[in-house]
């Protein structure tokens, strides 16, 4: 392969390589019912840390809750989560994810794209709107019980490009 070829090449290979860790759901944080000892706790992680998606984990005893992180790249896959919580008899109350991606429209309706992950967005009275075709970081509250998933806005930042 000449060099010329290569260079040209060159910028979208790194274009490529950085994308996944661009678009996708950074961090789940989650209210659960159930972790009330610090067995509970341990065990709770052993099951998470089994997910290969994972990064990092914080469980707090007195708020009853859990904060994951995820490998650049990673999937979202809540019902993982709330798997992994079920073998310990762990329920999620709620889920709220902060996502890097963009927003989509499609037939009237708002979409967030983050990574391969697609959330229709609910109005919320307070909320933010989120600027089309601009990158933004959002944080909301999903309901992955229907799909598409959907997300409520709490937050939304823009992202520089």
């Amino acid at each position: 392969m000449s060099l010329r070829r290569l260079i040209l090449l060159l910028p979208a290979l790194v274009f490529v390589v950085t994308l996944p860790a661009f678009a996708q759901v950074e961090k789940a944080a989650m209210r659960t019912t159930g972790i009330s000892c610090g067995t509970c706790a341990a065990v709770s992680e052993v099951y998470l840390r089994r997910l290969p998606e994972i990064d990092k984990i914080a469980i707090s005893l007195s708020k009853e809750s859990v904060m994951v992180s995820y490998k650049p790249g990673a999937a979202f896959r809540p019902k993982d989560l709330r798997d992994a919580l079920q073998k310990t008899e762990v329920g999620i109350v709620q889920l709220q994810i902060s996502a890097r991606g963009r927003l989509q429209r499609e037939g009237g309706k708002q979409f967030f794209i983050a990574g391969k992950d697609k959330f229709a967005l609910v109005p919320s009275a307070n909320a933010p709107q989120p600027p089309a075709d601009t990158p933004v970081l959002i944080e909301g509250i999903l309901n992955d019980r229907v799909q598409p998933m959907e997300l409520k806005i709490m937050t939304v930042t823009r992202l520089k490009q």
